[in-house]
């Protein structure tokens, strides 16, 4: 079974490099349209980091992230010397990193085969796999987000793990500030075993067992540092965001997160549905759950307006391009309300499947952590779809995880499923990504 595991591991490790590396390494990585953040921002702080190193101004800077990432790649760069590839290796590494931490908590709960294919769809997306080949901070951020939300979710919460938890909602913050949003779900999953919280959860759970106030302390500290990681930025810069950057993310609430990737979800996830339609007919706690989630969808929709524009940062990526092209009634995309009952049922679906899977604490976390990030990120000014289509993922291929049971022919129906959504995300990434990649590469 270990022979196994590291040889499932080193193939999607193997696969994803090959995706990325030959690109940077080949000079097949030149497409200006999707490295311009990686030529304006990225790129220069490193530099620029680099050369005053180890006596950074943090003060400003031309990234609206926090600087974690930016200060690691200045030190490879003080040490191994200023080269651009190498950055981009580092980028891709830190993406195949992410993606690993997501195949090794599925695989906690699934066969290690099963488990690449449950992540196939994040490791194919095209967003994630761009990420990697220029250098962005969006994957090195997701592989502490995943982190935190897969030691959650999946592991009991004992003090030295919450260590570790701890330790990833801190860089997390470093690397993004809005990530702070992971904290409540972390501090929920080490508590919820306490003995007046224990019978009033909607689970019942083995992990849970074994509580001491030593994961209540642990986490209570991680949580703290976390804020004050977060706090010492906002007095460094007066605002949440470096002050070169204050007036593009200016804050306030955009209102068409939820919707967005609600519909996302609908899209990316449709798979699901169609191999896992008998539960939905004949399971009627599953079928409960998905008219529910319809229904959640369909307020969200019709409540939230979500008309694609620039003005209000929402624009670019396949869907706000498609929702734009298409009739709003209201300040409403038509397009994002269907998505979202859509997005909502299939949701609900997969939800009343992990509870009848008897991992009703999973499921629970998984979607108390969707809750938070759509907050955070409806305080963010800016709804670009590169924020939310690995997340998106990630969350459907752990749903995955979390609807297998043992005994049953769920697997069969998760390799078909995971397939479909795999299948979807090669063809989005070979014909946004790969083939303006090998035209751009042709015309030089």
């Amino acid at each position: 079974m270990k022979g196994n595991r590291i040889v499932a591991a080193g193939a999607l490790l193997v696969g994803f490099l090959l995706l990325t590396l030959v690109p940077v390494l080949t000079g097949f990585d030149h497409f200006p349209n999707k490295s311009i953040d990686m030529d304006k921002s990225h790129v220069p702080v490193v530099r620029s980091f680099a050369e005053q190193f180890p006596a950074i101004d943090l003060s400003d800077y031309n990234s609206a992230t926090t600087p974690g990432m930016h200060i690691v790649l200045a030190v490879v760069s003080k040490v191994f010397g200023e080269s651009e590839t190498l950055l981009q290796v580092m980028t891709c590494l830190f993406g195949a990193a992410m993606v690993m931490v997501a195949w090794w908590f599925a695989a906690v709960r699934l066969r290690p085969w099963l488990a690449v294919v449950a992540v196939a769809p994040l490791a194919l997306n095209p967003y994630v796999l761009g990420n990697s080949i220029w250098v962005m901070t969006d994957n090195f951020s997701l592989g502490l987000i995943a982190f935190v939300i897969g030691s959650s979710v999946f592991l009991a919460p004992e003090p030295r793990r919450l260590v570790a938890t701890s330790l990833a909602m801190v860089a997390s913050v470093l690397v993004r500030q809005i990530n702070l949003w992971t904290m409540a779900g972390a501090v929920l999953a080490a508590i919820a075993g306490a003995p007046g919280l224990r019978g009033r959860m909607p689970w019942h759970d083995e992990l849970d067992d074994g509580w001491t106030p030593a994961r209540f302390l642990v986490i209570s500290v991680g949580a703290i540092a976390t804020v004050a990681t977060l706090g010492y930025f906002v007095w460094k810069w007066g605002g949440l965001v470096p002050p070169t950057y204050a007036t593009y993310h200016a804050g306030g609430i955009n209102t068409g997160v939820a919707p967005y990737c609600l519909a996302l979800f609908g899209v990316y996830a449709l798979p699901i549905l169609f191999t896992h339609h008998r539960e939905l007919l004949r399971r009627p706690g599953v079928r409960r759950n998905a008219v529910l989630g319809c229904l959640v969808g369909l307020a969200i929709g019709l409540v939230l307006p979500s008309a694609a524009g620039v003005d209000v940062g929402r624009f670019g990526g396949w869907l706000w391009t498609l929702a734009g092209a298409l009739p709003d009634v209201g300040d409403r995309s038509l397009l994002l309300v269907a998505g979202a009952v859509l997005g909502g049922g299939i949701a609900g679906m997969i939800l009343g499947i992990i509870f009848e899977s008897g991992n009703g604490r999973g499921g629970v976390l998984l979607a108390f952590f969707a809750v938070s990030f759509l907050a955070a990120y409806t305080a963010n000014s800016q709804a670009f779809q590169r924020y939310f289509d690995p997340p998106v993922l990630l969350a459907i291929g752990w749903g995955f995880a979390l609807m297998h049971r043992e005994r049953s022919n769920m697997d069969r129906r998760i390799l078909l499923a995971g397939l479909g959504c795999a299948a979807m995300q090669f063809v989005f990434a070979g014909w946004t990504l790969y083939r303006p990649l090998l035209a751009a590469a042709s015309a030089n």
